[in-house]
């Protein structure tokens, strides 16, 4: 009987295990999502990334999908979409980040290499009908670790996770009525 049940528990585990997604497959799903598409970045983005290429966060060609100004059922139409989507990413690849009824920022990463990582970094607010997925490969275990050590902040549509990277550099993600 123990046999039994050990083997339908391994059976299960996996199942879920071969249906788990890699950020780069994640990226690719949620920019084809309803409502989203691959864009350059502009002024509408919820972070800082100006000195980011110093760090490995170089938004290049089709690394960013967003969509802006949303209304009510697009919103709920493309945010079920994400969340069925990051739903399949293995729950250990969430370094930081938080989620409400109103906003989310959540940061994914996973090791490619001695100190190289994939990151995809999703933030969407329902209050202003945004959702932003940039996905970076090939960023240093360093920032990795400032990312995942950032504080988080958030109370009802308000979002903040500030990273400090080496010297006085930051990497923040912040969502708000403002932005």
């Amino acid at each position: 009987m123990k046999k039994t049940l050990l083997a339908l528990i391994a059976l299960v585990g996996m199942t879920f295990g071969a249906s788990a997604m890699s950020l780069k497959d994640a990226y690719k799903a949620l920019s084809n999502i309803p409502n989203v598409s691959v864009t350059a970045p502009d002024y509408n983005l919820p972070m800082d990334i100006s000195a980011m290429p110093d760090y490995g966060f170089t938004l290049a060609d089709g690394n960013l999908a967003t969509a802006y100004n949303l209304n009510a059922a697009q919103i709920k139409e493309t945010g079920d979409a994400a969340f069925t989507i990051l739903n399949q990413v293995p729950m250990l690849r969430m370094i930081n980040g938080g989620c409400n009824n109103f906003v989310a920022g959540l940061v994914y990463a996973e090791p490619t290499g001695e100190n190289s990582n994939d990151v995809l970094i999703v933030a969407m607010s329902g209050n202003r009908g945004s959702v932003v997925f940039m996905y970076v490969q090939n960023v240093p275990d360093a920032v990795w670790t400032a990312l995942q050590m950032a504080p988080v902040e958030m109370k009802g549509d308000y979002f903040s996770l500030r990273a400090k990277l080496q010297g006085a550099d930051e990497f923040n993600i912040i969502l708000n009525k403002a932005r």
